[in-house]
């Protein structure tokens, strides 16, 4: 199981410089998304992939994205989807 601890800390996350990781086959980035426009916030962006490859090169279409809140509770949101996302993943 994937914990808060496994990913970093929230404040990492400010920097704005990805963090990737893998658990069991599954391979995972999150990184800080800045605004788009000014009605929209900041956002932890999260894509999973299958091992072996980087995401660098690893074809988009094997590529899942996600975008939570920039908050604690969108933290602990990414951690949850995760967690899910590795439940149901085809390995």
């Amino acid at each position: 199981m994937i914990e808060g601890k496994d990913i970093l800390p929230f404040s990492y996350y400010k920097k704005g410089k990805p963090f990737t990781g893998s658990y069991k086959g599954m391979r995972y980035r999150i990184i800080k998304e800045g605004a788009v426009d000014e009605d929209d916030t900041d956002k932890l962006k999260v894509d999973i992939w299958p091992e072996p490859l980087c995401f660098e090169v690893t074809p988009d279409e094997k590529i899942t994205s996600q975008r939570f809140a920039f908050t604690d509770d969108g933290y602990k949101d990414v951690v949850k989807y995760l967690n899910d996302m590795h439940e149901d993943y085809n390995i």
